[in-house]
C-alpha cells in the first residue's frame, strides 16, 4: 500500500467532509479514555484534524476493544479502527509526527516494550519491539505514579522530523545509573539504539529536541548519584549514520552551560539554536544560581559559531523583577516551552515559573515517621512569562501574565537540577501551558495555557489565550466549569479551540469547537 498516496489524499478527504460541517461531538461506550494520547493534525502548521484512543469494549476477562478514530478539523469521523488486545497490556504514550502516529506499549505478560506506528489513515505501519529487563524496570515503574489519572504528558517519546520517533530510556543496574536512545522510523523498517558508553557514573539524560538526522539530549553526569560534582552536557547521536555526533561539554566555554531549550527552527545552514541557563565556572548547577540565559548558535557536528550571554543582574533586570538571587521575583526559575521566530527576526521565548518551596505535607509525614521517602519540598507552578529576543539573541523585552499558582508533590524536588526538576513537572502534567499556534502569513502568534479562578462571580476552570498581534499582546480566555471526569483542550481552527471531555459515569466522550473572542 502507497502510504504516501493516502497521505497526500487525506486534506482532500478532510476538505470533502468538512461541507457537512459541524461543531460537537459524542462518543459513547468509551470505557477508558487516554486524554494525553489524543491530539491534533497538523499539515504545514494548520489544523486539519484529530486523532483520539480509548478503550471502547471488554471482550472478556482476558481481552479489551480499542479505538482509534481519525476526525476532520470539523469533529466528523474519517476513519475508525478498532482492534483487540491483552488486557496485560498498558498503553504508556503516544506521538504524533506530521505523519504517522506512535503507540508506546507495555505487555507485563511477555516482557516486552512495543511500539506500534500507524498511518493517519488508521492503517498499521510497522511494530517495533525490544525485551524489558532488570535495567529498564525505573523506566516502566516511572509510570506507575500516573495509573489513575489522564493529566500526565509524553515525557519520554517524542516525534522526529515527519520521518520517526525517539524514545529516551532511563537504565538502572544496581547503583549505575544511565540511559539509552531509540529510534523507530515511520517511513521504513529501520530502529537503532544507542546506549550511554560512560560506565560506573551517574547519569540522566532529557530529550531537548532534533534535526533531520541528529538527536539532541542534555546529559547530566556525577560520580555517585547522591554525592559529586554536576556536570552537564549536549548530546547528539545521528540515527543515520549510527554514531554519536558529538557530546559539548558544560566546561568548554568561559561559563557552565545547561540547555534548556533546543529550537524547532533552523538557522543558516542549518545551525540550530540552543537556550539556557549559564553558570560560573566553578559552580554547582545542582544548587547555585545562574548568572542569566544564553543562546548557543550550533552546526551539525557540533561546533559553536557563536555565544551570547544576557545577565539576569544587567539585562533580564532591566525587563524582569529579580531577587538577589537572580531569580525572577515571586515567579522562580523559568522552563521553556517554546521559541517563536517572527518574521522581522525576533524571537519570543514562551516560558512558565516554577520554583521550590517547603512542603508541609511533606515535613509533617517525615515528623511523624510516616513519610515514605516524602520530600521537604513542593514544587509551585507559577506565571507565564514571554521573553523577547533582538535577531542578534539579546534580551529586547518581557511579558508576565500572572495565574494562580498549582503545586507538584513529589520525594525528588530535592535531587535534580533545574532543567531536570523542570521535566518532572511536565511529566505530572503540572504545567499550565497548552499550546502555540501561529499565522506563518502575519507572524502573529498566540500561547495558550489553563487556569483555575478562584473569584466571586466564577470558581472554576479557564482556559486563556495570549495573542501577539506584531506590536503587543492581548489576553482572551473562556470559562470551562464542567462535571466531566477529565477535560482538556487542543488548538483548532484559527479563532477556535477543541474542548474534549470524558464522562466516566456515562462512558462518553464529549467534543465540541469552543469560538474564542
Amino acid at each position: 500500500m502507497n502510504y504516501k498516496k493516502l497521505l497526500a489524499l487525506l486534506p482532500l478527504m478532510l476538505g470533502s467532509i468538512a461541507l457537512s460541517a459541524q461543531s460537537k461531538l459524542s462518543i459513547d461506550n468509551v470505557y477508558k479514555t487516554y486524554l494525553q494520547n489524543s491530539g491534533a493534525i497538523y499539515q504545514e502548521g494548520q489544523i486539519k484534524g484529530y486523532f483520539l484512543f480509548y478503550q471502547s469494549d471488554k471482550v472478556d476477562k482476558h481481552t479489551n476493544e480499542y479505538s482509534l478514530d481519525i476526525l476532520d478539523q470539523n469533529l466528523n469521523k474519517v476513519k475508525e479502527i478498532k482492534f483487540d488486545d491483552n488486557k496485560k497490556v498498558d498503553l504508556l504514550e503516544a506521538a504524533y509526527n506530521g505523519n504517522a502516529l506512535l503507540f508506546l506499549y507495555n505487555d507485563r505478560e511477555n516482557k516486552i516494550l512495543s511500539a506500534k506506528i500507524y498511518g493517519v489513515d488508521g492503517t498499521l505501519k510497522y511494530t517495533y519491539t525490544r525485551p524489558l529487563d532488570k535495567r529498564t524496570e525505573a523506566f516502566i515503574q516511572s509510570y506507575d505514579p500516573f495509573k489513575k489519572t489522564d493529566d500526565y504528558v509524553n515525557t519520554k517519546v517524542f516525534s522526529c522530523t515527519d520521518q520517526g520517533f525517539t524514545l529516551v530510556l532511563p537504565l538502572k543496574d544496581g547503583r549505575q545509573e544511565t540511559f539509552e536512545i531509540d529510534y523507530y522510523s515511520s517511513e521504513k523498517q529501520y530502529q537503532y539504539a544507542y546506549t550511554s558508553e560512560t560506565e560506573g557514573r551517574f547519569e540522566q539524560a532529557a530529550y531537548l529536541g532534533n534535526t533531520d538526522s541528529l538527536i539532541l539530549v542534555e546529559v547530566e553526569r556525577k560520580e555517585h548519584q547522591m554525592s559529586g560534582q554536576p556536570h552537564s552536557s549536549v548530546m547528539a547521536v545521528n540515527y543515520i549514520t549510527k554514531k554519536k555526533a558529538f557530546d559539548i561539554e558544560d566546561t568548554r566555554d568561559k561559563y557552565k552551560f545547561v540547555p534548556l531549550y533546543c529550537s524547532k527552527f533552523r538557522l543558516e545552514n542549518g545551525n540550530f539554536l540552543l537556550m539556557g541557563s549559564y553558570f560560573d565556572k566553578n559552580a554547582n548547577i545542582f544548587k547555585d544560581a545562574s548568572l542569566g540565559i544564553a543562546m548557543y548558535n550550533v552546526t551539525s557536528t557540533g561546533d559553536i559559531v557563536s555565544t551570547t550571554f544576557n545577565s539576569w543582574a544587567q539585562d533580564i533586570s532591566k525587563y524582569l523583577p529579580l531577587n538577589e538571587k537572580g531569580r525572577i521575583d515571586h515567579i522562580g526559575y523559568l522552563f521553556f516551552h517554546n521559541m517563536i521566530q517572527t518574521p522581522d527576526g525576533n524571537l519570543f521565548a514562551v516560558g512558565e515559573g516554577y520554583k521550590r518551596t517547603a512542603d508541609a505535607m511533606g515535613i509533617t509525614m517525615n515528623v511523624l515517621g510516616g513519610g515514605g521517602g516524602a520530600g521537604y519540598t513542593e514544587i509551585r507552578v507559577t506565571d507565564m512569562v514571554i521573553l523577547k529576543f533582538t535577531p542578534d539573541y539579546k534580551i529586547a523585552g518581557a511579558t508576565i501574565q500572572q495565574k494562580n499558582y498549582n503545586t507538584v508533590h513529589t520525594a525528588l524536588a530535592d535531587l535534580n537540577s533545574q532543567h531536570l526538576l523542570a521535566m518532572i513537572i511536565k511529566s505530572y502534567g503540572g504545567f499550565d501551558y497548552a499550546f502555540t499556534t501561529t499565522d506563518p502569513s502575519s507572524g502573529n502568534f498566540d500561547v495558550c495555557y489553563s487556569d483555575y479562578e478562584k473569584e466571586k462571580e466564577y470558581h472554576g476552570m479557564t482556559f486563556h489565550s495570549l495573542r501577539y498581534d506584531g506590536k503587543t499582546f492581548t489576553g482572551d480566555k473562556i470559562e470551562l466549569k464542567t462535571k466531566a471526569s477529565n477535560q482538556r483542550v487542543l488548538p483548532g481552527q484559527p479563532g477556535f479551540v477543541m474542548v474534549y471531555e470524558y464522562f466516566k459515569k456515562d462512558k462518553r466522550i464529549d467534543l465540541r469547537l469552543e469560538k474564542l473572542n
